[in-house]
């Protein structure tokens, strides 16, 4: 009987409604779900593409040039030969005799992000690639 007189007086505490916190991976979700709803000008799309293949294509040849600082400081878009595939994640890029294949996780017009994999080729001066896929015949 003594253990009820002690949860009697927790009945008539008022219960006052309060919005609970949101938290930070909350904020987030909502964050993400409002810019995957939002549609994109034209002109935010090409600047998203572009600071993405100027990033992807700088980040690739820092890591194969003796001096990418210097090399690359003045690299602009309209230097840059690109080509999208039928998948608008894959690009094919080209600048000087270095050739890319980007594949991003999403469409790099609509995000800024990183290619998830990314060939790289460099022509060697003097190769013809006209004839690279003509079989020779017998």
């Amino acid at each position: 009987m003594v253990r009820n007189l002690f949860l009697f007086p927790l009945l008539f505490i008022p219960l006052v409604a309060q919005e609970a916190p949101r938290t930070l991976a909350e904020e987030f979700t909502r964050l993400e779900y409002q810019l995957r709803k939002r549609q994109l000008s034209p002109e935010e799309k090409k600047k998203n593409l572009e600071k993405n293949m100027i990033s992807s294509v700088k980040n690739t040849l820092g890591h194969r040039l003796e001096n990418p600082f210097k090399e690359l400081k003045d690299l602009k878009f309209q230097d840059l030969a690109m080509e999208k595939s039928q998948d608008p994640r894959i690009y094919f890029v080209k600048y000087k005799e270095y050739y890319f294949q980007y594949l991003f996780p999403v469409d790099p017009e609509l995000y800024l992000t990183n290619p998830l994999e990314e060939k790289f080729l460099e022509k060697p001066p003097g190769m013809d690639l006209a004839g690279a896929h003509s079989e020779e015949k017998k």
